[in-house]
């Protein structure tokens, strides 16, 4: 998919080093625009999510521990795994972005979302979608930095 700023190679997962996930939703926005379906995996409230960074069209889940029809648990991995699973499968060439991966971490522990991350990385790429995961390196020890920069197939 070729992308006004860079091509995004569909079966490939990016790892995008940010404070602020500006970048990875203009790539996200850029996608969807030019046709793919595309789902968030956020912890931005969705009603401000979609005014800051204009998203249309796309499914939203909402990283919280409040009870929403489009919440999910950081805890709840296995339903979130289930869901991504889910929609990749019904959608090939879709485009998914997480922004939320530190807020995983910190209800979780890091080796169980590494895990949830390596499972992901193989749907999409079986399936040839695109995963942007948006993450604050400063947010974790620089080994467990290393081993989440291994799980991706670019670096940004």
């Amino acid at each position: 998919m070729q992308l006004e700023s860079f091509a995004l190679e569909k079966g490939c997962t990016y790892l995008i080093k940010e404070k602020i996930p500006n970048r990875a939703y203009r790539i996200f926005s850029e996608a969807i625009n030019q046709g793919a379906r595309g789902l968030i995996v956020t912890r931005i409230y969705p009603p401000k999510l979609k005014n800051r960074y204009e998203i249309r069209d796309s499914v939203i889940y909402w990283l919280t521990n409040v009870r929403m029809d489009i919440a999910i648990r950081p805890k709840d991995l296995e339903e979130l795994s289930f869901k991504l699973e889910k929609f990749i499968l019904a959608n090939e060439g879709a485009i998914i972005i997480i922004d939320g991966l530190e807020y995983m971490i910190t209800n979780n522990d890091f080796t169980t979302v590494l895990k949830f991350v390596q499972s992901l990385r193989d749907q999409v790429a079986i399936k040839n979608a695109i995963l942007l995961i948006s993450f604050n390196p400063l947010t974790v020890e620089p080994h467990n930095l290393k081993l989440l920069e291994e799980e991706a197939d670019y670096i940004i």
